[in-house]
């Protein structure tokens, strides 16, 4: 039952990611790929509070396989990250490849410790 869960969790985080970075990808950037990086942020933020959630009231860990493993797991990704980088490296922008990896580590090292602190706020008082 887990192994589904997680499964049926991932397609949706995987539909969403790809749906959510075409979108930014057409209509907001051209030479940079913010469809990814605002994926990875969201899903950052979210993953801390909803795990902050998840810790505090004892949620039946199933809703966890689903959401955290499954979806949130499948939604943020570094292997996006790597190929947008290395395809900015190879079109001739090596700065530009720099700043991608440095805005998704750290904007979403920021992100996830936004969300903690949220989560800490709501739910542990």
């Amino acid at each position: 039952m887990i192994y589904f869960v997680i499964a049926l969790g991932g397609a949706a985080g995987a539909l969403t990611r790809f749906i959510l970075s075409n979108f930014f990808a057409k209509h907001f950037c051209v030479f940079f790929p913010c469809g990814t990086l605002f994926v990875n942020i969201l899903g950052s933020f979210l993953i801390t509070l909803v795990m902050s959630y998840f810790l505090a009231s004892g949620t039946d860990p199933i809703y966890r396989y689903f959401i955290v493993v499954g979806f949130l797991g499948s939604f943020t990704t570094l292997s996006s990250i790597t190929y947008d980088t290395l395809l900015l490296f190879r079109e001739g922008y090596p700065w530009l490849a720099l700043v991608n990896v440095f805005l998704n580590f750290i904007l979403s090292l920021l992100s996830g410790v936004g969300g903690l602190a949220l989560g800490k706020f709501l739910f542990y008082r």
